[in-house]
C-alpha cells in the first residue's frame, strides 16, 4: 500500500510539473509578444490599454507559474543564505497569490535586520498549510495576517501572526509540520488566543546588519 501511494504522488508530481512547464511557456510567449508591441508606438489609446492588460494578466500568471515550481520543488531544496528583509517579502508575494483579493499580508516597520540561512522554499511551502487551515472556517472581519521581523542577540525571527479564531489543533499541526522539515531553523515558538495565532521561527544570525 505504501509503495502504491508513494508511486501515486510521483505521478501526480510529474503530471503537475510538466502542466507548470508547458503552461509556463505558453504565458512566457503571451508576455514577451506583449512587451514587444508596447515597446513600438501605439496612436491607437484602446489597444494599448489591451495590450497593457494582456500584459499585466501574463506577468501575474508567470508569478503564479514561479511559486507552483517552487512548492513543487520544496522538499528538494536546501537552505541558503538570504537576508531576513529579503525573505519576508518573498514570503508575502508568494502567499498573496493564494489569498483573497480583500485579505493583505502585513509588513511592519523594522529597523533591524540580519543574513540568515534558511530554506525558503520549505517556509512558504508552511506557511502556506498553516494559511489554508485558517481559512477553511469563517472568518472575522478584521482577519488578517502580518509577517514581522526581530533580531535579538544570535537570533533572527521572523513571525507570521494572523488575527482570527484558530482552527481546532493548529498549534499542534503547526508543531508537528516543522518538526518534520529542515527549513535551517534553531527555534519554534507557537501562542495562540481565542482572536490571534502566532509562530516565531528563529534562524541563527549568520551577519548582523
Amino acid at each position: 500500500m505504501e509503495e502504491l501511494q508513494n508511486s501515486s504522488a510521483q505521478l501526480w508530481r510529474f503530471v503537475l510539473g510538466r502542466a507548470v512547464h508547458e503552461f509556463n511557456n505558453r504565458v512566457g510567449g503571451i508576455l514577451s509578444v506583449s512587451e514587444t508591441h508596447l515597446a513600438r508606438r501605439i496612436d491607437d489609446g484602446e489597444l494599448r490599454e489591451s495590450l497593457e492588460l494582456i500584459r499585466e494578466g501574463a506577468q501575474a500568471a508567470s508569478d503564479f507559474v514561479v511559486t507552483m515550481v517552487d512548492l513543487l520543488a520544496a522538499d528538494e531544496s536546501t537552505p541558503e543564505l538570504i537576508r531576513l528583509s529579503d525573505l519576508r517579502v518573498y514570503l508575502r508575494t508568494k502567499l498573496m497569490l493564494f489569498l483573497p483579493r480583500h485579505i493583505e499580508v502585513g509588513l511592519p516597520p523594522s529597523p533591524a535586520d540580519a543574513l540568515v540561512r534558511v530554506n525558503a522554499k520549505l517556509l512558504l511551502f508552511n506557511l502556506l498549510a498553516i494559511v489554508q487551515r485558517e481559512l477553511e472556517g469563517e472568518q472575522p472581519a478584521s482577519f488578517g495576517f502580518e509577517l514581522a521581523l526581530k533580531v535579538a542577540g544570535s537570533t533572527g525571527s521572523l513571525i507570521y501572526r494572523s488575527t482570527s479564531r484558530p482552527a481546532p489543533r493548529l498549534a499542534e499541526f503547526c508543531k508537528n509540520l516543522f518538526s518534520r522539515m529542515n527549513l535551517g531553523s534553531t527555534a519554534l515558538e507557537v501562542q495562540e488566543s481565542p482572536t490571534e495565532f502566532k509562530v516565531t521561527i528563529g534562524f541563527a544570525i549568520v551577519k548582523a546588519r
